[in-house]
């Protein structure tokens, strides 16, 4: 197969983000994807299930770090797949599928109130085998809720 139009490519980010099953299940949806500067967002929104505190009525930390995980990962999945240039496309998806996370770290700097959540990364730097992403978690306030660096692995 011969290289993907940024058109086709964009669907094909879009096709995957919503084939992992977590995904779903918290309600993370994918918003935009810049190829040239290389961001991604996605969004979701507060369900009963995502709970953490349901005194306070504030989204689980772990979901917080679950969304901010899967944007980092898939910004990383797209300088990857930049980074690799015209290498051979079964070559290329071949390592883009083994792409994971070999650290992060999540500042909260806010309990996660809000109804509409939206998260983005960037990316920090690209190697020949590791992409360092930034990621920020927002409500539909644009408070800054939590913050995440982490490093992924192709």
């Amino acid at each position: 197969m011969t290289q993907p139009s940024p058109s086709e490519f964009r669907e094909l980010v879009k096709g995957f983000f919503e084939q992992i099953p977590f995904n779903r299940q918290i309600g993370l949806e994918m918003q935009d994807l810049d190829l040239e500067k290389l961001t991604l967002s996605a969004r979701f929104e507060l369900r009963p299930e995502l709970i953490g505190n349901p005194w306070q009525k504030i989204l689980h930390g772990g979901v917080m770090a679950t969304a901010l995980d899967t944007v980092g990962g898939l910004t990383a999945m797209v300088a990857a797949y930049e980074r690799l240039g015209n290498i051979a496309w079964q070559e290329k998806t071949e390592r883009l599928s083994k792409l994971g996370t070999v650290d992060m770290r999540v500042d909260y700097l806010k309990p996660g109130r809000g109804e509409e959540f939206l998260c983005q990364g960037s990316i920090l730097r690209t190697g020949n085998k590791l992409v360092v992403t930034r990621m920020e978690l927002s409500n539909e306030r644009g408070e800054l809720l939590a913050t995440g660096t982490a490093t992924y692995l192709y």
